[in-house]
Parts: structure tokens; sequence; C-alpha cells
């Protein structure tokens, strides 16, 4: 079995569930990130928008995902104007989980 990294570099761990915490978080990290620059927003302005400070995105901008909930990551995107959709099939031998994130139209934003 492969040795899979955790939040802390110095730690490793076999939890699947860890591992998979860590993947989504770093996917949505990274997805926020290239957000904030395709909207060309320093980090000032960024933190303005998600109503966080500064250091926040660039802890963000830095990959430093342990310092992240996955709520507080959503909390983002919603702010950023996105929504996400969790789609649970009813029969998990024949189907996986979705997760899909999709920009909301204009008009149905949701206010800080």
């Amino acid at each position: 079995m492969a040795l899979k990294f955790v939040d802390s570099p110095a730690h490793v761990t076999r939890d699947e569930q860890t591992v998979s915490k860590m993947a989504m978080k770093m996917d949505l990290s990274i997805f926020i990130t290239e957000h904030i620059k395709n909207l060309n927003l320093k980090q000032r302005e960024a933190a303005e928008k998600l109503n966080v400070n500064q250091s926040r995105i660039s802890e963000l901008a830095t990959g430093k995902i342990e310092k992240f909930s996955i709520d507080a990551m959503i909390d983002m995107l919603y702010k950023l104007g996105f929504s996400i959709c969790i789609k649970l099939p009813s029969d998990t031998k024949t189907a996986a989980p979705q997760i899909a994130i999709s920009q909301r139209r204009k008009g149905r934003a949701i206010s800080n």
C-alpha cells in the first residue's frame, strides 16, 4: 500500500477518508485561486469580495489547505458566484456520487 500525505507534511496516512478530504480541499483551493486570477483581483480585493482577511487569500494561494474547512471553501465559491450541487445516486453499486460546481446566473447572487 502506498503512503499518502495529509495536512501536515511531517505525517503520512493510509486513511482513505482523510486523503479524500485533502484531495477535495486541494481541488477547491486551485479552482478558487484560478477564478480569483481570472477576475484579475489582487489579494486585498479578493479578500474584500470574500469577506475574509488578505492573509486568508495568501494562505489559499500558497496551498495551505490545512487551514481551511471544506465549508469555508464552499462559502468562498458562493461569494464568487458559484453554486454546488451534490448528486447522490440511489444505487451506489452502479453509479458514483457527483459534485458539480456551476456559475450562478446574474441576479441570483447571495450577498455577504
